[in-house]
């Protein structure tokens, strides 16, 4: 084999393998372009399904608002168990309301007993320095005393509040949650 000959099996093995080369080139490009196609006609038909949910939804709200005072047969069930959930969410509503107010309260219960303790504070100390009514130091601590456990027994009360509101929540998610499922089956 001479050199010439050596050179031409070179050339066409390079041609070969570019050959190759270019061919898997196009195939990956044809990939990429596939599955660039694919992945949007995905998102079109996630992006209809949502609308599709959002249209059978407002359809049902229509249906329900238009005839819930006398629905078809079929859907009694259905329309029971939206009363229902509308109920509970109501009812979820006002014990969030509860336990903000128990909150609120609790907060100014804390507030107004520092006030009346800086303030029986600062009458003690006024009282304590005079020298001639040591009674009035001792009757100023007694009232920062009592209204110290004016307010542990306001919070204890408030914490009462808000644990019961609390179980009362869950207990109505609970019933909810039991109802859906009931109804579901």
């Amino acid at each position: 084999m001479g050199f010439s000959e050596l050179v031409a099996t070179v050339l066409g093995a390079g041609k070969q393998v570019g050959g190759v080369l270019s061919d898997k080139a196009k195939d990956a490009r044809d990939y990429a372009k596939d599955a660039t196609e694919l992945a949007g006609l995905k998102k079109q038909i996630s992006s209809n399904r949502q609308v599709l949910k959002d249209n059978y939804a407002a359809l049902g709200e229509y249906y329900y608002n238009k005839y819930k005072d006398d629905p078809a047969a079929e859907v009694v069930e259905n329309v029971r168990s939206i009363r229902d959930l509308e109920q509970a969410i109501k009812d979820l509503e006002d014990k969030i309301v509860e336990i903000k107010d128990a909150q609120t309260e609790l907060k100014a219960a804390k507030e107004a007993a520092r006030e009346e303790a800086k303030k029986a504070a600062e009458e003690a100390k006024m009282a304590a320095a005079d020298e001639s009514a040591p009674t009035d130091v001792d009757d100023e601590l007694l009232k920062v005393k009592e209204a110290s456990e004016e307010v542990k027994e306001a919070a204890e009360d408030i914490k009462e509040t808000v644990t019961d509101a609390a179980e009362d929540i869950k207990d109505a998610v609970t019933d909810a949650a039991d109802d859906i499922k009931d109804n579901n089956n």
